[in-house]
């Protein structure tokens, strides 16, 4: 509660943009990326940025030995797909 009485009011926004990016880490260079409004899941994006990849750079992709990602891109299916 306020002091005058009044409840708190939680609201919840999201502003801005998120960067969506996968990089080579061996040459840190930005090999796929996209900009979303910052309410768009991590995990939404994460198979279409690999099928994208597979598709414009599939040497790249059959190169690579580990995947890493953050707490956001945590989902079975997507696991299981890469």
């Amino acid at each position: 509660m306020h002091e005058d009485g009044t409840t708190w009011t939680k609201v919840v926004k999201w502003f801005g943009y998120k960067l969506h990016l996968v990089v080579d880490s061996t040459y840190e260079l930005p090999v796929a990326w996209e900009v979303t409004k910052a309410s768009v899941s991590d995990v939404t994006r994460a198979m279409p940025m690999l099928d994208h990849l597979h598709h414009r750079h599939g040497v790249l992709l059959s190169r690579a030995v580990l995947l890493t990602a953050d707490r956001g891109y945590d989902d079975t299916k997507l696991i299981a797909a890469c």
